[in-house]
């Protein structure tokens, strides 16, 4: 054999690694993406029902839903909430505000949610930072919060993109947030996905910061990388 015929053989090894590689990846998504609700849940979590979240002032069921599994009214608080947390946001940024195709990306057939549902009030904070816990909820059958996930393929990569991680004010500074999010990655890292990546304005301090808290990190996606000046930030970590 020459060098020429041997170093063909190589890179036509190399092609086949990398297509190989390209459809592990791919295969990953699809696989993720064809579970059920209940089969995401039962994989991450050994369990058919809700997930229960107990924190400092209250404890909280977490379901697993696709949109064609929601209720109207389940629908509609979920638009509401994220309306009411970010329009302002959008109204502020380059891309502005439009109701319409948010719905549209939110109730996509590829949609995912987590939606989280007030269990019961505790009579009094377990940690003691809180002087009353939240009781104002108009109703246990709502969402007080949610989750929206995608499973994607990014450059070149399987990752669960979180869309939305959204929670009406009365359930902020429980650390319901970071629990959702160790939902998330539980989820992530059984369905093979090497990332969770995330969109946030930049402007939005809390979030940032609450992120930053949380491990995410500059994604190598994200335009600042390419010289780009943009008024968001794409955040990773590992699940």
């Amino acid at each position: 054999m020459s060098f020429n015929e041997a170093d063909g053989d190589s890179h036509d090894r190399g092609i086949i690694r990398k297509m190989s590689c390209v459809g592990d990846f791919r295969a990953a998504v699809m696989s993720a993406t064809k579970l059920s609700s209940d089969e995401l849940i039962r994989r991450s979590f050994n369990t058919d029902s809700c997930i229960t979240l107990d924190c400092c002032c209250c404890s909280f069921t977490v379901k697993c839903s696709c949109p064609s599994e929601m209720t109207p009214n389940q629908k509609a608080k979920v638009f509401s909430i994220l309306e009411q947390n970010m329009k302002g946001f959008y109204m502020k940024s380059s891309w502005g505000w439009n109701g319409g195709t948010k719905l549209d990306e939110l109730f996509s057939a590829n949609s995912n949610f987590l939606l989280c549902f007030l269990a019961n009030s505790k009579t009094c904070c377990d940690l003691s930072r809180h002087n009353v816990p939240p009781s104002s909820l108009a109703s246990s059958n709502e969402p007080c919060a949610f989750v929206h996930f995608r499973f994607e393929v990014d450059s070149r990569r399987p990752i669960l993109y979180c869309y939305e991680i959204q929670l009406v004010e009365e359930v902020r500074g429980l650390n319901l947030g970071q629990k959702l999010l160790h939902i998330l990655y539980k989820i992530a890292a059984d369905n093979q996905m090497t990332q969770v990546i995330l969109t946030v304005f930049k402007f939005n301090s809390p979030a940032c910061a609450f992120f930053a808290k949380n491990g995410f990190k500059t994604d190598s996606s994200d335009p600042s990388r390419f010289g780009q000046s943009v008024d968001y930030s794409i955040l990773s970590r590992s699940p």
